[in-house]
């Protein structure tokens, strides 16, 4: 397969701060609040992860937030997609 694990720590601002940090490959969630993932997603954005926020990828929803590494942030993105993540 494809994933090893699937983790949730609980606040969605310290999951983005772990794709910032290289702990975790990448992060993804559908209906969070801006509060929520706000300062999370600059922080991964200024670390180099690749940040896409609620509004900004139609394929993965209208609400949904998405944080990756950039060397597996396009791959991920399109299977994401495919598997219907933006039908969620």
């Amino acid at each position: 397969g494809r994933v090893r694990d699937i983790r949730r720590n609980g606040a969605a601002s310290l999951d983005l701060c772990a794709v910032a940090a290289g702990w975790l490959d990448a992060y993804f969630e559908h209906g969070l609040h801006r509060w929520d993932w706000a300062a999370g997603a600059l922080i991964a954005a200024e670390a180099g992860a690749v940040v896409s926020v609620p509004g900004s990828v139609p394929e993965l929803g209208a609400d949904a937030t998405y944080a990756a590494a950039p060397s597996i942030a396009d791959p991920l993105r399109k299977l994401l997609a495919d598997c219907g993540a933006g039908e969620v």
